[in-house]
């Protein structure tokens, strides 16, 4: 049996997808079998909780919580879940979408199974996936993952633009920068000025762009008396509860907190 573009056996618990890439994230019952079929489209399926074993048309593999899984398109298999059955979380790729990248990239034609932990790209799509964070920050963690995968890196000449990237983030943060936005301010493709920020600072531009906000939030919070709902404006957030959720995500405390924590 085939299961087209979007379709899983497991029971969706959250979905999200754009024109290159569905994902979500599938819940199995306790003991659910699976049986022999293929997805038209190649994707990635990371375990996030559960066991279970994979059965290809040549061999097994016992799958463990954290690994992930990369079946390309037509992979004939089928799953058996253990007790306590399991959630995967699947990143789709749809039919074209290579195209949205400068150079040739690819996935593998054939199964592969990695151990936790390899790819950390991954697990950041997988944070920024249940935060419901930004759709140009899950862009450039795939594209970052399939460079990976495909061994890409870009030349280390003078990349004069880079500067500009960086001095935009670092100055403009009332507003959250897009990759197209700044793609266009600097006239370099947006998958190639992702992949060399991310060689040359050692994050992604999504990633920095939001250590940079929270920073100067930070900053805000030490030396001015400004409402927190003015600090997160000011920052480019556009609500207060996503400027609390990041806050607290970076610095472990919520902005508030903070605040009275030093200056009491």
């Amino acid at each position: 049996m085939n299961l087209k573009q979007g379709e899983y056996w497991g029971k969706k618990l959250q979905a999200n997808e754009n024109s290159l890439f569905h994902l979500c994230i599938t819940d199995y019952e306790p003991y659910k079998v699976i049986d022999k079929h293929y997805h038209d489209n190649g994707y990635v399926s990371i375990l996030l909780n559960g066991q279970y074993v994979e059965k290809g048309s040549r061999d097994s593999h016992g799958i463990l919580q954290g690994d992930v899984l990369l079946r390309p398109a037509g992979y004939n298999h089928q799953n058996e879940f253990r007790q306590g059955g399991g959630k995967c979380f699947n990143i789709e790729f749809k039919l074209g979408w290579q195209e949205a990248f400068e150079t040739t990239v690819k996935l593998p034609d054939s199964f592969h199974h990695y151990k936790a932990g390899l790819f950390p790209s991954l697990y950041k799509l997988l944070v920024n996936f249940k935060n419901n964070g930004t759709e140009d920050l899950a862009f450039e963690l795939i594209s970052d993952w399939v460079f990976d995968l495909n061994q890409v890196s870009l030349a280390r000449g003078t990349q004069p633009w880079l500067e500009k990237v960086i001095s935009i983030l670092d100055n403009e943060l009332d507003v959250f920068h897009s990759l197209e936005s700044l793609s266009g301010r600097v006239n370099v493709h947006r998958v190639y000025m992702a992949r060399a920020f991310k060689e040359r600072k050692g994050v992604t531009i999504g990633e920095y762009q939001l250590q940079v906000k929270l920073s100067r939030a930070l900053f805000l919070l030490l030396h001015t008396d400004l409402p927190i709902s003015d600090i997160a404006f000011r920052n480019g957030f556009y609500d207060d509860p996503h400027f609390v959720r990041s806050f607290k995500s970076m610095y472990k405390i919520a902005p508030q907190k903070f605040r009275v924590l030093v200056k009491s």
